[in-house]
């Protein structure tokens, strides 16, 4: 193991000056906690570098080159923010899935920017066991740290895929045999509780601020609401994403 002095110091460049976007640009993804740790380790999946407490690092006999150790201090320094795990580490991105190999229950985030609501929703579908998710060019991606944390690591469970045209690819899911469900409170749209999800679905979410985009509703299979006090008008992206993602896990 390797002790850092410094949050300056280059060897660990990539937990402290690399954004997650240039992270992304070299298929790299930097995550944090015990927990997932652990998970990456019993898989058997590779960790490039690891950078911990040195309690951490002997409790998990990290001794290599790979290992860098410091104080809490500094990792705190570079996480700016006051921290309850040990562990930073850097894995490879996953790779994307192509759509014929996602599973027949979908969720497709529409502009959905925000890492929380996004990382929201990743947990909520992991836990109603809706395991592929499709990001669209506008939404967040799912393996920003921020959007990690949130969804407690459920996103490396799931089959991902970033579309770089939705619109293509939703007609292309139609082809492969999906039914298309947008979600919006508008007058055409189907109270949810009265409607029988087919067994092959992908469900859409759009952000709080804009919705789905208006030719995608136009050309879904089916709009869905969710019946609520008129006065309230709109749930959190993420909340309603839960609701839907409940009644749709209902699916024989």
């Amino acid at each position: 193991m390797i002790e850092i002095t410094s949050p300056q110091d280059p060897r660990i460049l990539e937990f402290t000056q690399m954004r997650d976007r240039v992270l992304h640009d070299h298929n790299l993804v930097v995550c944090e906690s015990e927990k997932l740790f652990l998970q990456f380790i019993h898989s058997g999946k590779t960790i490039l570098k690891t950078f911990s407490t040195k309690n951490f690092a002997e409790k998990y006999k990290l001794n290599n080159d790979t290992n860098f150790i410091a104080d809490k201090s500094i990792l705190e320094s570079v996480a700016g923010f006051k921290i309850e795990f040990e562990v930073l580490f850097l894995i490879n991105k996953p790779n994307d899935f192509e759509l014929h190999d996602l599973h027949n229950r979908i969720i497709l985030l529409n502009g959905v920017s925000s890492p929380e609501n996004v990382g929201s929703i990743v947990r909520s579908a992991a836990a109603f066991n809706i395991n592929s998710i499709i990001t669209d060019e506008k939404s967040c991606s799912p393996f920003l740290r921020r959007c990690i944390r949130v969804s407690m690591g459920n996103i490396f469970a799931m089959k991902t895929h970033h579309s770089k045209n939705i619109r293509e690819e939703l007609s292309r899911l139609k082809e492969l045999g999906y039914t298309i469900l947008s979600t919006a409170n508008i007058p055409r749209s189907v109270d949810m509780a009265t409607y029988a999800f087919p067994a092959k679905c992908v469900l859409i979410i759009g952000s709080e601020g804009h919705g789905i985009d208006h030719d995608i509703l136009d050309s879904s299979d089916v709009i869905l609401k969710i019946k609520i006090n008129p006065q309230v008008a709109h749930l959190n992206a993420a909340n309603a994403a839960s609701i839907f993602l409940s009644h749709m896990s209902l699916v024989v």
